[in-house]
């Protein structure tokens, strides 16, 4: 079976101070493969770099079998010519154009009226907004608009940049169902970058965790997330490290660095959530402590 993804790439933007350095492994065979972590940890540029929209990578690509990037051997296939659907956050439709023009923007323009159009636009619910302009849809409506236009092409592999960050609630979860409905009756293997568990879970089949700019661990969405949150913190000790007794310690730290999932709640006040594991993702047991 021919892997729909595999790529072992580096992304530099920027330099000097300024740098920022992004290592990925990624592989998929079928499904839907989720970039998970927090925002600035470059995920959205890993999406970017599967669709050709980076120039600052260097590594390699394959999708659907083809290598469509190999920095040593000099190959790099450029976006239009690598068949793969982009849904960016913001839908990025052109206002001058219906609903239909937005679609088969990227067609061929004898295709542009024809019945892959037709199809597409029935499929996602589109049909009675065919003529309408992109400020008259809803949120929801635009981002269907968005991913027929990326369907249109026939991709080989969809890239979803947190397509429901931008609807509400009954929306997100509408739109939720129609992405998954899509993918599996099209077939059609599709990387998703989010940092919501709840969708993760929802949509993925593999999850790949992202923590600052490099992947880290990949497996099934639910295993990984179901995993106790952990807060690392290192710093210098000051003074003697005290028994507390039932495997704890106690020890004062000066210039400590703390990992995870912390929070600046105001002045020097930190709040440190540590949570339990997840017996379902929206309702995760947690217990807050306040250090100073």
């Amino acid at each position: 079976m021919t892997a729909a993804l595999s790529a072992s790439i580096t992304i530099t933007v920027g330099g000097g101070d300024r740098a920022f350095r992004v290592d990925a492994e990624l592989a998929l065979d079928a499904g839907v493969l989720v970039l998970f972590g927090p925002s600035g940890v470059g995920k959205t540029l890993t999406l970017q770099a599967l669709a050709g929209l980076c120039d600052a990578v260097v590594g390699r690509i394959r999708v659907g079998g083809e290598t469509v990037l190999d920095s040593k051997r000099g190959v790099s296939v450029p976006a239009h010519a690598r068949r793969v659907g982009f849904v960016p956050q913001q839908h990025a439709l052109f206002p001058f154009l219906d609903v239909a023009g937005n679609v088969a923007f990227g067609l061929p323009r004898a295709d542009r009226r024809g019945a892959r159009v037709t199809a597409l636009l029935d499929e996602l619910g589109l049909a009675r907004l065919a003529s309408a302009r992109p400020a008259s849809l809803s949120g929801g409506e635009r981002q269907r608009v968005a991913l027929a236009r990326a369907l249109a092409v026939e991709p080989r592999l969809l890239l979803l940049d947190e397509p429901f960050a931008s609807i509400d609630q009954e929306g997100r979860a509408a739109l939720r169902r129609t992405v998954r409905e899509v993918i599996d009756r099209r077939r059609v293997p599709a990387v998703l970058v989010t940092h919501d568990p709840e969708e993760a879970v929802a949509l993925g089949d593999r999850l790949v965790r992202f923590v600052r700019g490099r992947t880290t661990e990949a497996g099934a969405p639910r295993a990984l997330l179901d995993r106790n949150h952990r807060v690392v913190i290192a710093g210098v000790i000051d003074g003697a490290i005290e028994g507390a007794g039932e495997g704890r310690a106690r020890a004062r730290l000066r210039e400590a660095v703390i990992e995870g999932p912390v929070e600046v709640v105001g002045g020097d006040d930190l709040a440190i959530e540590i949570e339990g594991p997840r017996r379902g993702v929206s309702g995760p047991t947690s217990s807050r402590e306040r250090q100073t």
